[in-house]
């Protein structure tokens, strides 16, 4: 499977109240479907009945899926119909680093840590990068990860999944895994937590 997929869908409405309700009940349903990973819900500024949908799934096989769901379910039918005109849909990469629409339940881990002696930050950023390439983006759950540098000169690694449960599974996953281990090589532990949005 390949990593994580972003679907992005363009259409306009006449009635943007109902249209509302309907998009609601839409998302519920989605969030139900293999690979769901987040709907973020866009109305025009100026115009209301412009409407923007960025659903994130866990990979593009799940996208194409929901997609045919939601294009011919009967439980989509009420979100089709309040569908005046249908501009288009697109399936595109993340940025590094995923992209995490968290809800509340969504999963999250923070590690602190430091680098180790005659280890630079660039060096660190491509292993960071390497594990999520190769690992982490494959992961059930994975939403998307981040370092952060803190004013201390410590860093963080945050990462974000659909819930702790699986938060805590994608951190026992890294044993073994060459990318992982390399970024480990990298780095002295400090911390490590796990936790929930609310």
């Amino acid at each position: 499977m390949t990593g994580q997929c972003i679907e992005i869908v363009t259409y306009k409405v006449s009635n943007p109240d109902e249209a509302d309700h309907q998009r609601d009940g839409a998302q519920e349903k989605a969030a139900r479907l293999p690979g769901f990973s987040g709907w973020l819900a866009l109305s025009g500024c100026k115009d209301r009945g412009m409407r923007t949908d960025l659903v994130i799934w866990e990979n593009a096989q799940f996208a194409e899926a929901a997609a045919e769901v939601v294009g011919k379910g009967k439980d989509f039918s009420g979100f089709r119909a309040s569908i005046t005109e249908f501009g288009g849909i697109g399936h595109y990469a993340p940025p590094r680093g995923g992209l995490a629409l968290l809800q509340p339940g969504s999963g999250i881990e923070i590690g602190q840590f430091r680098l180790r002696p005659g280890v630079n930050e660039a060096d660190l950023r491509m292993a960071h990068d390497r594990m999520i390439a190769d690992h982490l983006c494959r992961q059930p759950g994975w939403r998307g990860q981040r370092l952060i540098r803190l004013q201390d000169g410590t860093y963080m690694d945050i990462a974000f999944a659909g819930t702790q449960a699986q938060a805590q599974a994608i951190c026992a996953s890294w044993t073994g895994i060459p990318a992982c281990e390399a970024f480990l090589a990298l780095i002295e532990p400090i911390s490590m937590e796990f936790g929930s949005i609310l």
